[in-house]
């Protein structure tokens, strides 16, 4: 992503964080909306006792708190571009660990079995169509089990015009052609989302 669209993206979420605090609202969701979608991405994945996980895109830490409840032991980092989101991350779970890093820019290279990106490129910022398939790259090559992320479907029964909506046609050949073919993409449990799953 440019150096404009990641401005745009830190100055958008900043202005509804200060807005709306410690909810899921601060991120455009609601909290019914936040809970579906980290149910769905916990069945999808299947048992993580015990595994060790990275939360890119991690905001306040919502995903690792929601784990926490479910009473899963498991080896969690969390990273996000927005310094604002992950010191309110530190603050409500000082046992996590969570980390300010621009992936594109960054040389982080450590290796976790799975990695999720839950609702990291919704929003459309200059540079986004380019920015997100070179993260998906980044995101798999440090995944040894999985990548499991989401998208915005084409096929949405209604569009926002601030969001990114993808051909689900086009994300499958993506991934097929430039990091595995072992891909599931489950289309239409949540409606207007796509739940992708790559597996080496």
């Amino acid at each position: 992503m440019d150096d404009l669209g990641k401005k745009e993206l830190i100055q958008f979420y900043n202005k509804h964080l200060k807005e709306f605090g410690d909810s899921p609202l601060s991120l455009r969701w609601t909290p019914e909306g936040q809970r579906l979608r980290y149910e769905t991405f916990l069945s999808v994945a299947g048992n993580l006792s015990g595994k060790s996980i990275l939360d890119f895109g991690c905001g306040k830490g919502d995903f690792y708190g929601f784990l926490k409840k479910k009473g899963l032991s498991l080896k969690y980092t969390g990273v996000d571009i927005n310094k604002n989101f992950i010191n309110m991350a530190r603050e409500k779970h000082p046992e996590a660990r969570f980390l300010t890093i621009d992936i594109e820019e960054s040389h982080f290279k450590e290796e976790f079995d799975m990695t999720f990106a839950i609702g990291v490129f919704n929003l459309k910022v200059p540079g986004i169509k380019e920015s997100f398939k070179n993260c998906l790259k980044s995101l798999f090559s440090l995944s040894k089990e999985a990548l499991h992320f989401d998208l915005l479907s084409t096929k949405a029964s209604a569009r926002d015009v601030e969001l990114f909506y993808v051909e689900p046609e086009e994300i499958l050949s993506f991934i097929l052609q430039h990091l595995s073919r072992k891909v599931i993409l489950r289309h239409g449990i949540i409606e207007g989302v796509m739940i992708i799953s790559v597996y080496h």
